[in-house]
């Protein structure tokens, strides 16, 4: 079976800063090549100076990057990936290159692109940071099996400027 995970790293980063904690990258990837055997990882990130933080992590880890520049809006920087998630992974549903599709997202704007998956014959999972900041769009969907960062170990605690200081 061909299965391949798409991170949608805004969504996934910021609901994990959102409750104050850092997401294990390292072990995250270690685990989903582990219990998905032979699994592609395609991480959608913005070009936001994160990025630089976590490259060799991604290279070392063999993860496929996706790219989006950004823009200012309003002071905030804007990188949505969601067009560029959608567009990949119906490709490669067409393409028939993917029997598997799990997307690390907690974002309801995905609910209709699950639907699709599924209509497609295609085995589909969400893995979401955390309950609360995942749509109610998701969780609704009864086939949708929806697996929580929160609840597999994989989210360390932020250290404050304190913590830093004394270490």
């Amino acid at each position: 079976m061909k299965t391949i995970i798409y991170i949608d790293a805004a969504n996934i980063i910021l609901s994990c800063k959102n409750i104050n904690f850092d997401l294990d990258l390292n072990n995250l990837f270690k685990y989903l090549k582990d219990k998905y055997k032979e699994c592609s990882i395609v991480f959608f990130i913005g070009d936001v100076g994160y990025l630089n933080d976590i490259r060799s992590i991604l290279v070392n880890n063999n993860i496929e990057i996706c790219i989006k520049k950004i823009t200012i809006e309003g002071g905030k920087v804007k990188a949505n990936c969601d067009v560029e998630i959608t567009n990949r992974i119906t490709v490669d549903i067409e393409r028939k290159l993917v029997d598997f599709a799990i997307l690390m997202t907690g974002d309801g704007d995905f609910a209709h692109l699950y639907d699709y998956i599924l209509s497609m014959g295609k085995q589909t999972k969400c893995i979401a940071a955390t309950f609360k900041n995942t749509s109610i769009f998701l969780r609704r969907r009864d086939y949708l099996k929806i697996t929580f960062l929160e609840q597999m170990g994989f989210l360390e605690k932020e250290k404050s400027l304190d913590e830093d200081e004394t270490s």
